[in-house]
């Protein structure tokens, strides 16, 4: 069919950090995170001078892998460990609300829409997001797994340029490269070796 959206390939956003003191912006270095995706898996790779992370989900559940200047973290956590997280969670925020616009523009070579996202925090605080997404490519993530990733859920394609706060600091991501070359089972087998 030629609405059906692209299951494959990798993304390669630049993301900025605002709020960050002078010295500090300047040891992070311009940094870039590749998403690779697959029908049931992605991972997210961000790389910067002062080191590297790597989020990887897929049927199984979550890994993370961290190396901050040669301290290595690996954390796992299994599908029913996360169901499980999930469950427990008392105050659960409500699912972000889609105000979906007419308005366009392109990023990367596509036509991305843009979506505001308002989401109810744990203080019962609104927050909203500005998304721009391209319905060419199917949203990976549209169960919201993950910590920072619940405005991804119910999203209509894969985000092309969105933002996020973490306190003080405000990043940003916009995706400056595509390849929907298929994508190697083995990129998403990663090593938790030393």
């Amino acid at each position: 069919s030629s609405n059906a959206q692209i299951k494959e390939g990798a993304i390669t956003y630049n993301m900025t950090i605002e709020g960050l003191p002078p010295e500090q912006a300047a040891m992070m270095g311009d940094m870039e995170t590749v998403m690779s995706f697959k029908t049931g898996k992605s991972l997210s790779e961000t790389s910067s001078m002062m080191g590297s992370s790597s989020f990887l989900f897929d049927e199984k559940g979550m890994l993370m892998l961290q190396d901050q200047m040669g301290n290595k973290i690996a954390i796992r956590q299994t599908k029913e460990e996360m169901e499980k997280e999930e469950a427990k969670q008392k105050d659960k925020p409500a699912d972000p609300k889609m105000d979906y616009t007419t308005e366009t523009k392109t990023i990367a070579g596509y036509e991305c829409k843009k979506v505001i996202i308002t989401m109810v925090g744990k203080a019962k605080k609104e927050e909203k997001r500005e998304v721009w997404y391209s319905d060419k490519f199917e949203n990976n993530n549209k169960e919201g797994k993950g910590q920072g990733q619940g405005f991804k859920k119910g999203l209509k394609g894969m985000p092309f340029e969105y933002g996020m706060s973490l306190g003080t600091m405000k990043i940003k991501f916009v995706a400056k490269s595509v390849s929907t070359d298929s994508v190697p089972d083995s990129k998403f087998e990663l090593s938790t070796d030393g």
